[in-house]
C-alpha cells in the first residue's frame, strides 16, 4: 500500500520526485509526503505568484517564436487592404473627373449652339435693313389680297422669286412678323380663307371636305382637317355642324 501511495505522489507530482531514493517502510513514506507537500506547495505559489513553470517558459518560448509569423500575416493583410482602398478611390475619383468633363463638354456646346442662334440673328439683322423688311411686309399684303395662297405651287422660293427678294429675307420677315414658318403662314391663310366662305356662302356647308380643302389650296384631304381643327379648334364636319345649327336657331 505504501509503495502505490508513493507511486501516486510521484505522478501527481509531475514526476519531480526522485524515484531512485529507496523507500522501504512507512516512516520514509511519511517523509516522503512531507517533501512532496512542500514542493505542491511551491508550485501553487509559483501558479499564483504568475511565476511560470517550466513548461509555460516552453510555450512563452513557442508565442515569441511564432509571433514573426503573426507580424508578417497581419502586414500583409493591411498592405492588400490598403491597395484595395487606393484602388477604388482612384476608380471613383476617375469617374468623377469624366463626368465633370463630359457635363462640361455639354455645357460648351449648349453656350456654342446660343452663341450660333444670337450669331444668326445678329448677323440677319445686320443685313437687312428696316426699309428692305417694309417693302417685304408691303409685298406680303400685296399676296394675301391676291389670294396667292390659294395656289397649290406655293413656296417660299417661289413666293420669293415672285416678288423679287432673297428666299432667306422672306424667311426673317415671316417669322418676325408672323411668328410663325412661312409654311404655317400660308396655310392659316388658306383656313382663314375657307371659313369666311363658310360663313357667308351657305352653299359651302354642303360640299364635302375634300372639296373644300382643294378649292382653298390644300393637296391632302388629311392635312386639311388637321390644319383647320389646329386653327379654328374644331374638325370642318363639327364646325359645319355648329354653323347649321346656329343659323337654324336664328
Amino acid at each position: 500500500m505504501s509503495v502505490l501511495l508513493v507511486w501516486f505522489l510521484s505522478i501527481f507530482s509531475g514526476g519531480s520526485m526522485n524515484l531512485e531514493c529507496s523507500v522501504s517502510n512507512l516512516s520514509d513514506v511519511s517523509n516522503y509526503i512531507q517533501v512532496s507537500k512542500r514542493k505542491l506547495l511551491t508550485s501553487e505559489e509559483e501558479i499564483m505568484l504568475g511565476v511560470p513553470s517550466n513548461l509555460n517558459i516552453s510555450l512563452l518560448n513557442e508565442r515569441d517564436e511564432s509571433d514573426p509569423t503573426l507580424f508578417k500575416v497581419l502586414v500583409a493583410f493591411y498592405s492588400i487592404a490598403l491597395l484595395i482602398v487606393g484602388s477604388v478611390a482612384l476608380f471613383y475619383f476617375k469617374r468623377s473627373k469624366e463626368l465633370k468633363r463630359v457635363i462640361s463638354e455639354l455645357f460648351d456646346s449648349d453656350t456654342s449652339e446660343v452663341a450660333v442662334v444670337q450669331e444668326e440673328v445678329v448677323d440677319e439683322k445686320r443685313y437687312i435693313t428696316q426699309e428692305k423688311e417694309d417693302a417685304i411686309l408691303s409685298k406680303l399684303t400685296d399676296f394675301e389680297k391676291e389670294k396667292g395662297f390659294l395656289d397649290k405651287g406655293v413656296s417660299l422660293n417661289a413666293l420669293a422669286s415672285n416678288i423679287g427678294v432673297n428666299h432667306r429675307y422672306l424667311s426673317y420677315v415671316v417669322n418676325k412678323n408672323k411668328k410663325c414658318d412661312f409654311a404655317s403662314y400660308v396655310n392659316e391663310l388658306r383656313i382663314g380663307y375657307i371659313v369666311d366662305c363658310l360663313k357667308t356662302d351657305s352653299k359651302y356647308a354642303k360640299y364635302k371636305i375634300s372639296y373644300l380643302a382643294d378649292k382653298c389650296g390644300f393637296a391632302s384631304h388629311s392635312r386639311f382637317t388637321v390644319t383647320f381643327k389646329k386653327v379654328t379648334g374644331d374638325s370642318p364636319s363639327n364646325f359645319i355642324n355648329k354653323l347649321k345649327r346656329k343659323k337654324e336657331a336664328a
